[in-house]
């Protein structure tokens, strides 16, 4: 029932909300005026045809006019800024003009062989005022003051998501704006250092990977989310620049089953948990460093990603704390989460047993666009 009743009203959702007010105030008349007709015909014993062309002429008669009162008066009601004392003199008015066009009505198309004198018209038209025509107007008036309420309630509250949306979309572009100059200041200073020590070919791979590596992340600019094929794909690309800085000093094990590489997650989510363990793990180690990236699946359609690294020398509390929180990357991921899944995303990092440390990502599960197209990447 609530589907289609969703669907009857569609088209009347997506005009004007003035226009909107106004389909809904004749649509409250048009109830009002049947319920009337449908309790005058009730009092009768002969049902419809029992019903008499005058009536039915005074019926449709005084609906038109009373439709006719009730949209001038909703239009101060529909302005902004005007003052209550005119709504209350808007709505009086309108409650005498409609109790003059039911008496005139009633008079005119109902009964018109009776004589209209002064009095029987004045008793009338006080009955209407009072009884009728004027509480049908303060019916309707009332049912649109609740519609306009809810209208305006509504459209408040789509101006602060939007609002919302709008400052996430900024925080977030400005966090992931953040990414390329942090990761293109190291990279740099890679190339830097290989050119210093005449290593020219491992340098120029250096820049092959780095110009890839930024057309990728441009080419993908316009979504937050990239699947984690793409993200494995420029990760590798990371990895080739830092192969270079640190060789024989860093394995990566990949354990990711291949449902999961259609899955979105941010993007730039595996480099900056990688570069936390070539920053504090790799570049501080003499031996070998492995770090293991893994994708397991959680209760309630979410997924955990692991980067778990070996490694690591503990020296109190401050060293965890700065590999955990230190170095814009993973503060920028930490935020990026936050922004792109309020409620089911988190990042926990710590140390484990055995000189490891463990970054986990936890997020929804959700597909990712596909990837574009050859042609696309030109």
């Amino acid at each position: 029932m609530k589907m289609t009743f969703e669907a009857l009203t569609a088209p009347i959702r997506r005009l004007d909300p003035r226009l909107q007010v106004r389909l809904w105030g004749v649509a409250v008349i048009l109830a009002l005026s049947l319920t009337d007709a449908l309790g005058a015909i009730s009092a009768t014993n002969a049902g419809l045809r029992g019903v008499s062309p005058s009536f039915l002429a005074h019926m449709i008669v005084y609906s038109l006019g009373s439709l006719a009162v009730c949209q001038l008066i909703l239009t101060p009601f529909l302005r902004e800024g005007v003052a209550p004392v005119w709504l209350w003199l808007a709505a009086l008015a309108g409650a005498l003009a409609n109790a003059g066009v039911e008496i005139l009505s009633y008079w005119t198309v109902l009964y018109p062989e009776l004589e209209a004198t002064g009095a029987r018209l004045w008793n009338g038209y006080l009955f209407s005022v009072l009884a009728t025509g004027g509480p049908r107007v303060a019916l309707w008036l009332a049912v649109m003051l609740v519609l306009l309420h809810a209208m305006k309630r509504q459209r408040e509250q789509e101006r602060v998501r939007d609002l919302e949306a709008a400052f996430a979309n900024a925080r977030l572009s400005h966090l992931e704006n953040q990414i390329n100059p942090h990761f293109l200041f190291n990279a740099l200073n890679t190339i830097s250092a290989l050119v210093a020590l005449e290593r020219k070919s491992d340098a120029v791979g250096a820049v092959a990977s780095l110009g890839e590596l930024l057309r990728r992340s441009l080419k993908h600019s316009a979504s937050p989310l990239a699947s984690v094929a793409d993200e494995i794909e420029s990760t590798e690309l990371y990895l080739h620049v830092e192969a270079l800085r640190f060789p024989d000093r860093l394995m990566v094990v990949w354990k990711i089953p291949d449902r999961f590489l259609s899955v979105a997650i941010p993007r730039f989510t595996l480099q900056p948990l990688l570069e936390n363990v070539v920053k504090h793990s790799v570049a501080r180690s003499v031996d070998m460093v492995t770090a293991t990236i893994e994708i397991t699946e959680l209760p309630g359609s979410r997924c955990c990603i692991t980067v778990r690294n070996d490694g690591y020398v503990p020296a109190g509390p401050e060293a965890s704390a700065e590999m955990a929180d230190d170095g814009i990357g993973l503060a920028n991921l930490k935020q990026r989460t936050k922004i792109l899944f309020p409620e089911a995303g988190e990042v926990r990092c710590g140390p484990l047993g055995d000189n490891q440390f463990e970054c986990r990502l936890i997020i929804p599960i959700s597909q990712a666009e596909p990837a574009p197209s050859p042609e696309d990447k030109g």
